[in-house]
């Protein structure tokens, strides 16, 4: 059996493997908690699969070796898998058994600090990369002037990617850059490097405050086929400014995450 890395590249031990039992011995069950077992046990499970430890495609162990390590009915760990899978976080699989399905992110806000998405991904020990739908410039229009305290008709540079951990569809990123302090920034290659890095090294440009606003959407048929969803679909609707060091608005961006693999966790100080 392979070990599963929290590394942030692939390697042969980050390669999808049979989870053994010693990889879950961290999980608990309190028999004396008002929580049922069952929910207990699919918590800290759904924890394993969002902080990495167990990677999309992983195998779980067999039902009756798993049930048995936990001291727990093969009924009661049923229902934990059972809820899982219902949030498409674990699939069952003939021939293979139950295998992690999805990663399921989360975006945590706090008062202060943000991450890129390639940090965020790395972070949590997934690989981040991207699809490039679109980088090119062209004149923004009043709503994007506005977001950019740029005048109308000015030029912009447009990036729109799909955004995606360890391959996996993740969100679709639609960002607006000013034109006039960022033209050179066509000539790299966004699809290997992430975008925060380029303005620190490249432009000397720190993008150091940032506001967002979150909202709730059902994805339209292209959105869908981006994200490797269906049309319907929940969403989240990220949008957001960011300013520099001296507090220049630098980026306009809207990103649409799937509401499958993703949940906001805001974190507030009073």
């Amino acid at each position: 059996m392979q070990p599963v890395t929290a590394a942030g590249h692939p390697s042969p031990a980050a390669l999808p493997s049979a989870v053994g039992l010693d990889q879950l011995s961290n999980l608990r069950v309190q028999r004396r908690s008002a929580t049922p077992i069952f929910k207990q046990i699919a918590a800290q499970l759904r924890r394993e699969i969002e902080q990495g430890n167990l990677r999309l495609g992983d195998v779980m162990p067999g039902e009756r070796e798993f049930a048995d390590a936990l001291h727990v009915s093969r009924m009661t760990l049923r229902a934990a898998v059972d809820e899982l899978v219902a949030e498409g976080l674990l699939m069952r699989q003939r021939g293979r058994g139950t295998i992690v399905a999805h990663v399921r992110i989360h975006k945590q806000a706090q008062v202060m600090g943000f991450m890129s998405f390639s940090e965020e991904m790395r972070a949590r020990g997934l690989t981040p990369s991207s699809r490039i739908l679109a980088f090119k410039s062209e004149i923004a229009d009043a709503s994007v002037s506005a977001q950019l305290d740029l005048p109308v008709g000015a030029q912009v540079i447009l990036l729109k990617r799909v955004r995606l951990a360890n391959g996996e569809p993740m969100a679709l990123e639609r960002c607006y850059l000013p034109h006039a302090r960022f033209s050179q920034l066509l000539q790299f290659d966004l699809a290997a490097r992430s975008l925060y890095d380029i303005l620190e090294r490249e432009f000397d440009t720190r993008p150091t405050r940032c506001e967002e606003t979150v909202e709730a959407i059902a994805l339209d048929a292209p959105e869908a086929r981006a994200l490797g969803a269906k049309r319907g679909d929940p969403a989240l609707l990220v949008t957001r400014v960011t300013r520099d060091a001296r507090g220049i608005l630098i980026e306009a961006e809207q990103t649409l995450y799937r509401a499958d693999r993703y949940r906001m966790v805001f974190i507030r100080e009073r």
